[in-house]
């Protein structure tokens, strides 16, 4: 059976081949309609004898433009690897696979995945939450860094790249250099003079950043470690989806990446909390974090945070409001941020 290109090809004989067993009819379900840009992502209700009953399918994007950004950066073949190769040594929740399929020529792929939405609940990024509610993310994303601190195994994985490894030294900055204009036409209110200048400059200091945050010992990143990618279950526990960004960098850059565009901070000692917090659920699981390199890697996180919402501010149009808050919420924060953390002026 060839992999499934479309919605239309997830037929109910495709499912009876991907998961073994009979399947007399499969009710196909788009979900995350203009959330996901690179992909197309379904739930899908089986009929027929056997578990599960209800599946989520993620594939490749339908078109060669949708499918450029992810071929660059090897997005398909990165969540690929991590559903084949590292779920099973990756110790905190997230959807169980019941098959996949990848092929690097064309890039066609296929995850069918376990449909964890019954399993807890989400926040909306745009709303953000508290630094209290987030404080299982916190504590799930020190489990994640611990289980793979400094694991000279990960260098061996061929498809999981350094954060400074290429690509992304060229192709974020080309990305952000385009992206900016759009970013400065629709978000003016948040973009005074010290804003515009260290936004001018930005690009150039991208590669340095990316090489800071592959200094001292690396984990398995999963890279997009926010609200939308986050199911928060009952008793404390959070299950994480969308691994197609991981790759091998600092611990603390996730950290910072949740705090600085997913939480709505009022009091700025809150920064310094949620760092406390993180470096004691890393002592707590055995591993003993130097404090000020540590500390030094969350402000270079936060500057890199920054690239966030202005690339994505590259796609938007006014026919998309949500898009656009969402850009909006993540640049407020991330500004706030850098303020807080005094990050604007790290040598990069």
């Amino acid at each position: 059976m060839t992999i499934p290109n479309t919605g239309d090809d997830l037929t109910a004989e495709w499912f009876a081949y991907a998961l073994g067993r009979p399947v007399r009819a499969a009710r196909v379900e788009p979900i995350g309609v203009g959330v996901g840009l690179v992909g197309q992502l379904y739930r899908v209700q089986l009929d027929g004898p056997g578990e599960p009953a209800t599946v989520v399918v993620k594939l490749a994007g339908p078109t060669e433009e949708s499918r450029f950004v992810p071929t660059v950066l090897n997005m398909y073949a990165r969540e690929f690897g991590f559903y084949t190769e590292l779920s099973p040594r990756t110790p905190i929740a997230h959807p169980a696979t019941f098959h996949a399929a990848h092929d690097p020529a064309t890039q066609d792929t296929v995850l069918v995945l376990e449909d964890i939405s019954g399993r807890g609940s989400a926040f909306d990024q745009i709303v953000g939450c508290t630094l209290d509610e987030a404080r299982p993310a916190i504590r799930v994303l020190a489990r994640l860094h611990a289980a793979f601190w400094d694991d000279s195994q990960l260098a061996d994985v061929a498809w999981l790249p350094r954060l400074g490894d290429d690509p992304y030294p060229v192709a974020v900055p080309m990305a952000y250099d385009m992206a900016w204009p759009r970013a400065q036409e629709f978000f003016p209110e948040l973009i005074d003079a010290r804003v515009q200048d260290f936004g001018d400059g930005y690009s150039a200091r991208i590669p340095g950043i990316f090489a800071k945050l592959c200094e001292g010992p690396l984990v398995l990143s999963h890279a997009d470690w926010r609200l939308d990618n986050l199911f928060f279950a009952p008793g404390g526990d959070v299950l994480a989806v969308d691994w197609q960004l991981v790759d091998r960098s600092v611990g603390p850059r996730d950290l910072s990446y949740l705090v600085t565009q997913s939480v709505n901070i009022d009091d700025v000692s809150e920064y310094r909390r949620a760092f406390d917090e993180y470096l004691a659920d890393l002592g707590d699981l055995g591993v003993d974090a130097d404090r000020e390199w540590a500390w030094e890697m969350y402000r270079y996180g936060t500057l890199l945070g920054f690239v966030y919402p202005i690339v994505a501010a590259g796609a938007l149009t006014i026919d998309d409001p949500r898009h656009v808050e969402l850009c909006r919420a993540l640049l407020r924060r991330s500004l706030r941020g850098l303020e807080a953390l005094d990050a604007f002026d790290l040598p990069a």
